[in-house]
């Protein structure tokens, strides 16, 4: 079953809403190239209905974003001031770290029912009763669709940035078989989606207390210089771990959501193998092309052993790097989500690198310019 065609899915999502103003240009682009790059490939009767829902969507979360801001312009004078950006390979503690520092009330964080549901943005004085809040916290009660051995989750907690690039449709989209989409991600043009990436962070600060931004995503790696352009004073957290461990878990997480596409016609572990080495090889040689150009000062490197061994130590070197204090309220909370979050607390993801055609010598091989900077 194909799916719909581009100008289809935008007018459902006209209809939906009663709105045609998508904003500023750019997003086009993307959106007709992951539209043809999906429907190119056959997946059965059931999730082409759930594919078109998922474009239908983010186009009309655009859209009520635009009319938001076109109502109130205002919200677009602000600033965002000195984010800090935490990068790196993924599966090498991004999502732990931030979830950890999240227990600090210093940080402001995107939720995932904000993301999805921006509109009106939250008010910190009404959110512990907003019903999109509420919803979340119910359906995380309820929904075990990814296991938390493979992702940590928590209601009101972080989440990464990938729907807000998605709204400028320039998210890598490793999530979806769309090897081909990815890999013109890869060196597409991110001005506009970083530029975006602002504007609903703007959004979404608009109601809340001056708060200091951190904001996670692995795949700012392969865009970095746009990033920093956007975010001139940004600052970079880089987590590092052993590549020979990170390529077969981030291939097993993505097999596992490939086959809840395609089922038994999802692409073979060692075909994802492949593509992930390739993938992320490339993200991580633009990271240190950056480093070497612009030099490291913006950057602290938390490895992901010493997080693992000593958290508080860990925190206390990257406070004392940003210029900030830990509360004991704090400390407190961040030791109460080590205890709900211990190793093996809900269960372990098991794989093998030979699962997917890959070995560790083979690995470190082509990360070796990596491994060897960073003594991995």
């Amino acid at each position: 079953m194909s799916l719909a065609l581009p100008q289809e899915l935008i007018e459902r999502a006209e209809n939906v809403t009663g709105l045609s103003d998508f904003g500023p240009e750019g997003w086009r682009e993307g959106f007709l190239r992951l539209v043809e790059v999906m429907s190119a490939r056959d997946f059965g009767d059931a999730a082409p209905a759930r594919i078109e829902r998922r474009f239908v969507d983010v186009l009309a979360r655009r859209l009520r974003i635009e009319d938001w801001l076109t109502r109130n312009p205002e919200v677009l004078d602000q600033r965002v001031d000195r984010p800090v950006f935490i990068l790196g390979l993924p599966r090498t503690g991004t999502t732990a770290l931030q979830a950890f520092l999240a227990n600090d009330p210093q940080w402001r964080y995107l939720r995932d029912w904000e993301v999805q549901d921006p509109v009106p943005p939250p008010d910190i004085l009404t959110e512990q009763s907003d019903p999109r809040m509420l919803a979340e916290r119910a359906r995380l009660l309820g929904d075990n669709h990814i296991a938390q051995s493979l992702h940590i989750a928590e209601a009101g907690g972080p989440v990464d940035d990938s729907d807000v690039l998605r709204l400028d449709f320039r998210n890598q989209e490793l999530g979806w078989p769309a090897s081909a989409y990815t890999r013109w991600w890869r060196d597409c043009d991110m001005s506009t989606a970083y530029a975006y990436h602002a504007r609903l962070l703007k959004l979404l600060q608009s109601r809340w207390p001056p708060r200091r931004w951190l904001v996670k995503a692995p795949w700012h790696n392969f865009h970095i210089d746009t990033l920093a352009e956007q975010y001139p004073d940004a600052l970079f957290v880089m987590c590092h771990r052993d590549p020979a461990k990170v390529i077969p878990s981030v291939a097993s997480l993505l097999c596992a959501v490939h086959r809840g596409f395609l089922g038994a016609d999802a692409s073979p572990p060692e075909e994802v193998g492949a593509f992930v080495l390739e993938h992320l090889s490339i993200g991580i040689q633009r990271v240190l092309d950056f480093r070497e150009k612009h030099g490291a000062e913006r950057f602290i490197d938390v490895r992901h052993r010493c997080f693992n061994a000593d958290p508080f130590g860990t925190t206390a070197h990257l406070y004392k790097w940003l210029g900030l204090s830990l509360s004991e309220a704090a400390r407190a909370d961040m030791q109460a989500w080590l205890g709900r979050n211990r190793r093996g607390a809900h269960g372990e993801h098991s794989y093998t690198a030979e699962e997917f055609g890959l070995d560790a010598q083979r690995i470190r091989a082509v990360f070796a310019r990596y491994v060897e900077a960073f003594e991995l």
